[in-house]
């Protein structure tokens, strides 16, 4: 599935200064902590919703890969990615641990959008 960006070019690089790894190294405030993970969880099952994207959990081990399209530093991403991936639970995924969740990768694409790709892998 896919989140899309925020339109404009300030949108986007206000996004990214509010959800990017180095807002919560700075000191971000509990509150808006537990804000912004309200915020990617309904994001997360909006985009989820809007691409029919299956309701149970798959049944194996997955990795998941996020791809990236914007001006944060690749493993400035890593606070995002968790906020989608708790969006999953229950969803796509049973839960966060080892059992379930065997890999996590961020890398690059060209589309105008965070695209988030699950495949199953063996035990």
């Amino acid at each position: 599935f896919k989140i899309d960006y925020p339109k404009t070019p300030e949108g986007k690089r206000e996004w990214n200064r509010r959800y990017g790894l180095n807002a919560y190294y700075s000191g971000k405030h509990p509150a808006v902590r537990t804000k912004d993970a309200r915020y990617w969880h309904e994001l997360t099952a909006v985009y989820l919703a809007k691409a029919k994207v299956r309701k149970d959990p798959f049944t194996k081990p997955v990795k998941i890969t996020f791809y990236w399209n914007d001006n944060l530093d690749l493993d400035n991403h890593s606070a995002m990615g968790k906020m989608i991936l708790d969006g999953l639970k229950g969803r796509l995924i049973h839960d966060d641990s080892r059992k379930w969740v065997k890999a996590i990768e961020h890398t690059w694409h060209d589309e105008d959008c965070i695209r988030v790709c699950l495949s199953e892998v063996e035990e």
